[in-house]
């Protein structure tokens, strides 16, 4: 017998109240009582072990066996009484629910008979009036017969609710009894979900979620490279992931490989931290110093010289341009007198020897050259962000020329600029893109800001730090975590704990 499907609005219902199919009942019962004679069966076999003697067995080994058969047999006894209490009660509930499908199927048949009858009662002829406007005794028995078969029809309708509702209610008390009889509060059986257990599969839910979650982030932060809300985002995921994964492994159920390598992506998170200010620091310097090596302003109009002052003209002041006068001095090879040039305010007409050029000292040097050194922005990174200025007191150290936000669209617009190259310099892209999965992008940009700086190189280890971000961020973002969530590599377990997946 399956669910029934009936039309219940007789009884104004919109479906089957009682949703049950008695033989999924029954094949449950004989599933729980078959488990049960299993259990015994174990115990039984255990048992054996126990008593038997030392003389049948031989070995280091006798005792360990014998000491860990008697643990099993004692924890099989305890569940097995529950899979047979749970055998029998079913037993005890199966004829409650035939009655009860008996008895409701029954209240829907007197349901549609009383609705039969009550169609039946509004057909019948009203009581009429004769011409001199009196009812007939004929009439009036008409009237009472229609009374009386509606009160009939109606009463009908009412008892086959009221069989309903007795029904229901038996049935409900039989199913009370029988969830009070196998409620887990009555067994020590270790059967039961406890709190704890509750608590696990909730993190390993929250854990598998927050893993999928990193792993998208680190796709993207591949795809649209150094944004550092997409980078935030992703520690922030690794973060929550670690917390799960933290207390799945304290209650037994967690791989320890899932904690080290949480807790070593968050530490190279937190060194990037310091690694990235010790390289803006650099940076900041490397552009500072290209500012100050500016390019020879061109010639003013008209000729002349245009002179830069390095030090006050004086005794010793050698390596000073000296200006070639147009005409030799006079007698004695002394020039005519002429004013002094007053060097201690700046140079300019009558500051120099009439008739002569005056430099353009007014001009600027020019511009500093296009480089890498002076185009580099001082941008955000994931760490410089609302949260964690206001729990770091805003520290100077970590803030930068451009905010968080402003950051986010400047490195969006950076990522699109890479891509834009893929068809028109596929061979830039392919490096581009290849120095950012190894990790190298990062300290290949501060090189050649070094370089463009006139500082000199930097040191081989810049490129050993990012490429242990690289092979980490795809061994264990995407290789490891994939791999595990599928199932392909188990947990890794210390001994005593068993592997989940």
């Amino acid at each position: 017998m399956s669910v029934r499907n009936l039309d219940w609005s007789p009884l104004d219902l919109d479906s089957d109240p009682v949703r049950a199919d008695p033989d999924v009942v029954r094949d449950a019962q004989k599933r729980y009582q078959h488990i049960a004679d299993t259990i015994d069966d174990a115990v039984a076999k255990l048992q054996k072990i126990v008593d038997t003697g030392s003389d049948s067995l031989a070995g280091q080994y006798v005792d360990g066996l014998k000491s860990d058969a008697g643990s099993l047999k004692d924890r099989l006894t305890k569940a097995a009484v529950r899979y047979h209490d749970v055998a029998t009660e079913i037993g005890r509930y199966e004829p409650d629910l035939d009655r009860g499908l008996s008895e409701t199927a029954g209240a829907l048949t007197d349901a549609e008979e009383a609705r039969n009858a009550q169609t039946k009662a509004k057909a019948l002829p009203d009581p009429q009036k004769g011409s001199d406007g009196t009812t007939s005794p004929e009439e009036q028995a008409k009237g009472t017969a229609k009374d009386k078969a509606t009160t009939d029809a109606d009463g009908q309708l009412a008892a086959a609710k009221k069989r309903l509702d007795d029904a229901l209610g038996a049935l409900n008390v039989a199913g009370k009894r029988f969830g009070d009889a196998v409620n887990c509060k009555k067994y020590d059986d270790g059967l039961s979900d406890s709190f704890k257990d509750k608590l696990d599969a909730i993190m390993a839910k929250i854990s598998q979620i927050f893993a999928i979650i990193g792993m998208i982030l680190g796709v993207l932060a591949i795809l649209i490279p150094g944004v550092d809300v997409l980078v935030f985002a992703g520690i922030v995921a690794g973060a929550v992931t670690l917390v799960a994964n933290v207390v799945l492994y304290a209650d037994g159920k967690g791989s320890v490989l899932d904690v080290v390598l949480g807790a070593v992506g968050l530490g190279l998170a937190g060194l990037g931290a310091a690694v990235s200010l010790i390289g803006k620091g650099m940076s900041s310097a490397a552009k500072a110093a290209a500012s100050f090596r500016p390019r020879p302003a061109p010639a003013p109009p008209g000729g002349g010289i245009q002179m830069v002052p390095l030090r006050p003209i004086g005794a010793g002041g050698a390596g000073r341009p000296v200006p070639n006068y147009s005409r030799p001095f006079g007698p004695g090879n002394t020039p005519p007198p002429r004013p002094i040039p007053n060097y201690s305010r700046p140079f300019g007409p009558g500051n120099l020897p009439p008739g002569r050029p005056v430099p353009n000292f007014s001009r600027p040097f020019g511009p500093p050259a296009p480089n890498a050194a002076n185009q580099w922005q001082n941008l955000s990174e994931w760490f410089n962000n609302p949260a964690t200025n206001w729990l770091l007191g805003k520290l100077g150290a970590i803030t930068p020329d451009v905010g968080f936000w402003a950051s986010a669209w400047a490195q969006l617009k950076g990522a699109g600029s890479m891509w834009a190259t893929l068809l028109s310099d596929p061979l830039k892209f392919g490096k581009d893109l290849g120095s950012i999965l190894t990790g190298l992008k990062g300290a290949q940009d501060l090189a050649a800001i070094m370089r463009a700086a006139g500082l000199g190189a930097i040191s081989p280890l810049w490129y050993v730090w990012g490429g242990i971000n690289g092979a980490f961020g795809i061994g264990a973002g995407f290789v490891y975590t994939g791999g595990r969530l599928n199932g392909w590599i188990p947990a890794v377990n210390p001994p005593g704990q068993v592997a989940t997946s």
